[in-house]
């Protein structure tokens, strides 16, 4: 068996590993993502597949994230005929996904997109999380990454060439939430991989301190809501914008902030009998959220156990048991449709009776949408306050928002925002970072517990693992290098021992049937996968 990086291995975005094996006849993806940045020439930020797609046996997909899935269109136009493995909620939001991105596509249209070969392996009656099926000759676990909804780690497995049992866990993106602390407020806490030879491992975060335990608290992250919006009535009561992604984070901010309206007294009205409202205003995020509506409300676990809802749900919320939180979320998820403003939100928050709304929109990283027009409109409102919550390269508009936050935006400098450039000087609206209480990527803790706290019991005896780390810049790579192994030479009982820590670079193979797990050589530049 053998491993090439083809994407995802120099940066965060264009995930995309291939595994290749003649001798049992495997050639398989992991993930097949889109780069966000677009390299001169290139259309879609998609270069060439360096492999040939009709060769491919089948796709792996851990989750619904464009950096991860954005090219099985392109696979498909190339050839592709397999089967693409993931959850049920990854295959339904992937599709709403690339159906909204073929609308501006050069590289493939919605055809493409309607033929990808989604097989939805929590649908399967054998299914179970974290025991392995038997797909292609291979053994291949799923185990739930607490990412966003529907997003998984995988592990596959197989007997090398003398016979020895080897596998190898794709991280995937992993999330914060824990089982014993699953603050984020819709997910289940992620499930760990077990003994295992290889690992690839995201790095994201990989150079950031841990976060501190307020960012990781549901009633801290709830308060924090309540006194941004208890300042925001002092200031006047302007608008609340929160630039947001289509997919969960969305979905989460709407149940933290209707949690908030409800509990705290923030929704009450003010002295002047204004309302404070919450609006959603992305067509693709309320798409999202009939996904999100439908599979929280699933439980098909023993005794009617949720698949992915936050088992603290019911306890945060006062409600007696799973089947009033059903009530609840179905109650919630409403709202978004019902929540929307004569003539718009932009009106709205122009009406001085309408003005104490908190504004949900994309694009997440302010890079288009409507939420570059409800910035550029109340940028200069005293009474207004944006808050950034998650990730942003500094090269995007919420990045530049931040870098401007921090201080660190040259004075005098017009800031891009999409196609607005606003002027700082003009800048009196208050900006706020709540990023770290939505982070989707797991901190240096959270990847820690992932490489160094094997599931078991163990099926087989522990061996050292070789990590291999991607989805990261080279600084968070480096970094998070350093942190594994100075944690590995530590040798403290109960941890993963690890063999290696390997920076792959793009295009580079590894040989993971060598006896040493050791040998390494570079995939040469072909067109075709070979035999």
């Amino acid at each position: 068996m053998q491993v090439t990086f083809i994407g995802g291995a120099d940066g965060v975005t264009g995930s995309c590993t291939l595994l290749t094996d003649d001798r049992i006849g495997v050639r398989a993806l992991v993930d097949c993502g889109a780069y966000a940045e677009r390299p001169a020439g290139i259309p879609d930020g998609a270069p060439r597949l360096p492999f040939d797609a009709r060769l491919l046996d089948f796709v792996v997909l851990t989750h619904a994230h464009r950096d991860h899935c954005g090219r099985l269109p392109q696979l498909h136009r190339a050839g592709f005929r397999g089967p693409v493995y993931c959850t049920d909620a990854t295959a339904w939001m992937t599709r709403l996904a690339l159906l909204d991105a073929a609308k501006f596509s050069r590289e493939y249209d919605a055809s493409d997109v309607e033929m990808i070969d989604f097989h939805t392996v929590d649908r399967w009656p054998d299914f179970v999380f974290d025991t392995p099926l038997r797909l292609h000759g291979l053994a291949i676990t799923f185990h739930r990454s607490a990412h966003i909804l529907g997003a998984v780690s995988a592990t596959l497995g197989w007997r090398s060439r003398v016979g020895v049992a080897r596998a190898i866990t794709f991280s995937g993106d992993i999330g914060g939430n824990t089982p014993d602390n699953p603050y984020q407020s819709l997910l289940a806490g992620q499930t760990l991989p077990p003994s295992v030879d290889y690992m690839v491992v995201e790095s994201t975060r990989g150079a950031e301190p841990a976060r501190g335990p307020e960012y990781k608290s549901f009633d801290a992250r709830i308060q924090a809501w309540a006194d941004l919006l208890a300042d925001s009535d002092a200031r006047g009561g302007g608008p609340v914008i929160a630039p947001c992604f289509a997919i969960h984070r969305a979905q989460e901010l709407w149940f933290d902030l209707d949690t908030v309206l409800r509990v705290t007294g923030a929704g009450a009205p003010d002295a002047a009998g204004r309302p404070r409202w919450l609006s959603l205003d992305a067509p693709l995020a309320t798409r999202m959220t009939e996904v999100y509506a439908a599979a929280l409300a699933d439980r098909p676990g023993p005794a009617g156990a949720p698949a992915y809802r936050n088992p603290d749900m019911a306890a945060r919320l006062g409600l007696a048991d799973e089947a009033a939180v059903d009530d609840y979320l179905g109650a919630l998820w409403r709202r978004v449709a019902d929540n929307k403003a004569p003539g718009g939100t932009l009106r709205a928050m122009q009406d001085e009776t309408l003005s104490r709304v908190i504004a949900l929109a994309g694009s997440g990283m302010c890079e288009g949408g409507r939420i570059v027009d409800f910035i550029a409109d109340q940028i200069t409102n005293p009474a207004a306050t944006i808050v950034l919550c998650g990730y942003a390269p500094p090269t995007t508009g919420a990045g530049r928002l931040r870098a401007y936050l921090n201080g660190e935006w040259p004075e005098g400098m017009a800031l891009p925002l999409g196609n607005v450039r606003l002027d700082t000087s003009r800048i009196r609206a208050r900006i706020v970072d709540f990023g770290d209480y939505y982070s989707g990527h797991g901190d240096l803790d959270a990847l820690q517990r992932f490489v160094f706290d094997p599931a078991g019991p163990e099926a087989r005896p522990r061996v050292p693992a070789t990590v291999f780390l991607n989805h990261g810049e080279t600084e968070s790579r480096i970094a998070l290098a350093e942190t594994l192994r100075a944690r590995a030479d530590a040798n403290t009982p109960g941890d993963r021992a690890l063999a290696r820590v390997i920076l792959p670079t793009g295009g580079q193979r590894f040989d993971l049937d060598s006896p040493d797990q050791r040998r390494e050589n570079m995939a040469p530049r072909r067109r075709r996968l070979s035999g």
